[in-house]
């Protein structure tokens, strides 16, 4: 059993503190409480632990996050893919190691955690006013919900392996509000507006119309290689992405889920042949001007230079569509396909989803327009039985 003791000191200021035998029948004390009922607390704390086996030394809460951080890190290094362990790592370096990386793990309490999220998703005005560079005013920004999600899950799997490991009992993670990721309001282009870009798009007009009617992601596209292209049976073979990793742009290979054969119509396809021509199987589909990786593109309609490796810009200018960045025109891939019939399944097949629920889950606006039209069909068969 675990007894409470008081001591005195020089100011004549009460503490109190924990004294117990561990499993190995060594003393052990633990505590500088000012008031009896914190130690009380942590008295039926120590003896559930030794009536029920999970007991934990309070001296090996007293590791630090930083100290755990390199083993929980170097756990996920073989088991994740490299993008995802370089997010991880620039998680921990930009938001995790600043706030906790100095802390004794079981000194960390649920309050103070879900203060760090919400100062996260919130940004502290202020101190981004005051910072005198660039780099400062970007820590005090307001952080995406992804963002304080990846930083907080990061924190959370650490002391989930310190607990897993008997260093600490109690997860102060748990029960955290999170902020919610709020779904972007896309832009859809119309089949017509799509070969109007492509026409203005010059050399980058067949992968215009490749990211708008097939739905490629962006990396995918640009991993594309001659030998994943199939003429005949008009068909794209995504077995390759390129991504960005920290600082840096990697190939690497798609979920499973994601890889598949997407169907491609045949005026794509033959922008698309004309991009191949005399290129061997493994030289890129997509190339710049100097035959090396398309360069990711912003939505900004500024004008640049003709030579500049942002292009897209001017041919949404030159277009006269409405502004969309190019991952807008993987939703207008969606949008053509369900406006041209294709189901669920159909088009979850084509955009790489891991389930049709995904998919409409993430594109239910679209089908919602094809209620009517459903309701529509349904009443002309009505009609007809009445008759």
């Amino acid at each position: 059993m675990a007894s409470i003791h008081k001591r005195t000191l020089k100011d004549g200021s009460v503490r109190y503190y924990v004294m117990w035998r561990d499993p190995a029948h060594k003393q052990r004390k633990f505590g500088n409480w000012r008031r009896k009922s914190e130690a009380a607390a942590y008295k039926i704390q120590v003896e559930q632990g030794l009536h029920t086996g999970t007991y934990v030394d309070p001296k090996a809460g007293e590791i630090t996050v930083d100290e755990l951080a390199s083993t929980w890190l170097t756990g996920k290094a073989g088991t994740v893919k490299r993008k995802y362990y370089m997010d991880l790592q620039t998680a921990y370096r930009l938001h995790v190691q600043p706030a906790w990386g100095l802390r004794p793990i079981n000194g960390i309490r649920h309050s103070e955690v879900q203060t760090w999220v919400s100062q996260m998703s919130q940004g502290d005005t202020a101190a981004m006013n005051n910072a005198k560079s660039a780099s400062e005013k970007c820590k005090f920004k307001p952080k995406s919900a992804s963002v304080v999600q990846r930083a907080f899950g990061v924190l959370k799997g650490i002391l989930e392996m310190a607990r897993d490991d008997g260093l600490i009992v109690r997860l102060p993670t748990e029960k955290i509000m999170l902020p919610r990721k709020v779904p972007k309001k896309r832009t859809y282009l119309t089949a017509e507006q799509l070969v109007a870009l492509s026409k203005v798009s010059g050399r980058h007009g067949a992968l215009v119309l490749t990211l708008g009617f097939c739905g490629l992601r962006w990396g995918e596209a640009a991993a594309l290689r001659v030998e994943d292209v199939s003429v005949d049976e008009r068909r794209l073979r995504i077995r390759r992405n390129w991504v960005r990793a920290g600082r840096e742009m990697i190939e690497t290979e798609p979920k499973t889920w994601e890889r598949r054969d997407v169907p491609v119509p045949e005026y794509v396809m033959a922008a698309i042949q004309k991009e191949i021509q005399g290129k061997g199987p493994d030289d890129l589909v997509f190339t710049d001007a100097g035959g090396g990786r398309i360069h990711e593109q912003s939505a900004s309609v500024h004008p640049k230079d003709a030579d500049a490796q942002q292009w897209f810009g001017n041919e949404l200018r030159d277009a006269g569509v409405p502004v969309l960045t190019c991952h807008d025109l993987r939703h207008t891939a969606a949008s053509i396909a369900v406006h041209s019939g294709a189901n669920v399944k159909a088009l979850q097949r084509m955009l790489g989803h891991k389930s049709a629920a995904m998919t409409l889950d993430r594109y239910a606006d679209l089908f919602d327009k094809d209620l009517d039209t459903v309701s529509d069909a349904v009443g002309r068969e009505i009609a007809k039985a009445l008759r």
